[in-house]
């Protein structure tokens, strides 16, 4: 599987300096920025899925992808996301998709000791909550299940189900945490849930595999 460098940070000026890591990414599976270079990003990206195929029958689907991906994108980054990870195309043919946001979060916690120690004292925070070991160093892990669709509601409305996220105390940051959130969507009902537990599975194999970089 490909591994993913996040970039460096471009001038010392910068008031913000983003942490920097590295990811492996499953095959079929893309990150992007969203950032300033979120756009240029985005446009290789989908020349890159389209190419070689017939503009007259492929162009407006190839605008719409572009479209819903400066959206996403525009979205991720007004939540102070770093980067988005998704698959383009999913190996089944029902309605359950999956995407990823990478952001950095600040607290106000004075030191790396002080972030470790919040750490563990959020692992009872919530039922769902553990302390994992990844390769990056111990981190919070915690799976929330949304409500499934009850009886009589329409079945195949696509909406989140369930919410996974990893948070890593930031070695040289004091107070920042990487946060990794996966948002799996799908129709609610029981017969996908398999898939929705596999999604999982693949997304604790990503996150086992971030290192620093």
């Amino acid at each position: 599987m490909p591994e993913f460098v996040s970039p460096q940070p471009a001038a010392p000026s910068a008031p913000r300096v983003r942490c920097a890591y590295r990811l492996v990414l499953p095959p079929g599976w893309v990150l992007i920025p969203v950032g300033d270079s979120a756009d240029a990003a985005i446009s290789n990206l989908v020349d890159r899925q389209f190419a070689g195929l017939p503009t007259d029958m492929y162009g407006p689907q190839k605008k719409r992808l572009g479209a819903g991906l400066r959206t996403i994108a525009a979205e991720a980054r007004r939540a102070g996301g770093l980067d988005l990870v998704f698959p383009l195309a999913m190996p089944w043919l029902v309605p359950v998709s999956a995407g990823i946001v990478i952001s950095e979060v600040c607290t106000d916690a004075p030191s790396d000791t002080a972030v470790a120690l919040l750490a563990e004292r959020m692992q009872p925070s919530g039922p769902n909550a553990t302390v994992a070991r990844t390769r990056a160093g111990r981190c919070v892990r915690e799976i929330v299940d949304l409500p499934r669709a009850p009886d009589g509601i329409d079945r195949l409305t696509v909406a989140a189900v369930r919410m996974v996220h990893y948070s890593w105390p930031i070695p040289g940051a004091p107070g920042s945490f990487l946060v990794s959130a996966l948002t799996v969507s799908g129709a609610p009902i029981a017969e996908f849930e398999p898939i929705v537990e596999a999604l999982t599975e693949l997304f604790d194999v990503m996150m086992e595999s971030v290192v620093w970089a």
